[in-house]
């Protein structure tokens, strides 16, 4: 019965599927105790590229976002003419866009809005050949995404150590409190700047 979807319902069925192996990246993410963010790097046929969680807490590097360790991990497989397509549990922020549009990701698709980073929304693509300005599709999963929020703050409630995460999450959750979250995607063509 395939034949009757529309393409739009295919491609919507294709992004929650592939955030799911995203959001499997975050719930490991949890149990290393890591903040629960996962990103995995598709082509556009839906080949996976590379994925990986976030490793600031085990790894003391404050650049190891998930999306940037995506991208270390996808090394050669991201290559002039490859479309990717990076989907990540928490909309990236400034650093990982601008990655994404220097390594030529075609489509950025994310699940849980971050409104003080918004980095889809603030970083305006590079005019050097190769670079691109992402298609941004936003809310897929949303409500999955900030459950693990929810989770990881219950665990690392009152922890001294987890402070500032503690602090970037309870301002994202509230930041996100009264979003459309069940709402229609978001979906724009590109980053403005």
């Amino acid at each position: 019965m395939r034949d009757n979807v529309s393409p739009l319902a295919e491609q919507q069925r294709r992004h929650l599927a592939w955030m799911q192996r995203a959001l499997a990246q975050a719930r490991l993410a949890i149990e290393r105790g890591e903040a629960p963010i996962g990103c995995v790097l598709y082509r556009d046929d839906g080949t996976m590229i590379a994925e990986a969680h976030n490793t600031m807490m085990s790894s003391g590097i404050v650049t190891a976002h998930a999306e940037m360790n995506a991208f270390a991990a996808a090394g050669r497989g991201i290559a002039p003419g490859v479309r990717v397509i990076m989907v990540s549990t928490l909309e990236p922020c400034v650093m990982c866009t601008g990655a994404a549009m220097q390594a030529g990701v075609v489509k950025i698709v994310y699940a849980l809005p971050a409104p003080a980073d918004a980095g889809t929304g603030r970083v305006r693509p590079p005019e050097s050949p190769g670079s691109t300005a992402p298609d941004i599709v936003g809310r897929v999963g949303a409500d999955d995404s900030r459950a693990l929020f929810e989770q990881w703050l219950t665990l690392h409630a009152g922890d001294e150590s987890r402070r500032d995460q503690r602090e970037f999450v309870e301002q994202l959750l509230a930041l996100t409190d009264n979003d459309d979250r069940v709402g229609p995607l978001a979906q724009k063509s590109s980053p403005s700047g």
